[in-house]
């Protein structure tokens, strides 16, 4: 199984465990490019991955100059939904996009989930 099929069925096994908690879901790298998604149509993905790597690397400063440690996950609010991100190793960000009034518990502990996967599959990959 190559790289990019793996992280494509982890966003799959992540969408499809939480159901209309979320509307979308996508790996992106820190720099801004997106590795793969499953956003909804019409969604431009090129802006999510940008956006979100630029609020990742933020709340990576803000934690380290107010001495808050590593950043576990970033999580916005809007009206009509929520944003959460996860780092994942150096590189990569893990970002879903949440209905309105999800259950925030749950998606925690499924993109933990699908975080560990993540590193033991890149590690493997770099292992090949």
């Amino acid at each position: 199984m190559s790289l990019r099929t793996g992280l494509e069925k982890i966003l799959k096994d992540l969408s499809e465990t939480l159901g209309g908690d979320i509307i979308g879901c996508a790996f992106a790298r820190s720099d801004g490019l997106m590795i793969t998604s499953m956003l909804p149509s019409g969604m431009d993905e090129r802006m999510v991955a940008a956006l979100s790597a630029t609020i990742n690397s933020i709340a990576k400063r803000l934690c380290e100059n107010l001495n808050k440690g590593e950043t576990l996950r970033t999580l916005i609010e809007g009206s009509k939904g929520k944003i959460v991100s996860i780092p994942i190793e150096k590189d990569v960000i893990l970002i879903t996009l949440t209905s309105e009034k999800p259950n925030l518990g749950l998606i925690f502990i499924e993109m933990e989930r699908a975080a560990e996967n993540t590193k033991a599959l890149l590690s493997k990959s770099v292992r090949s």
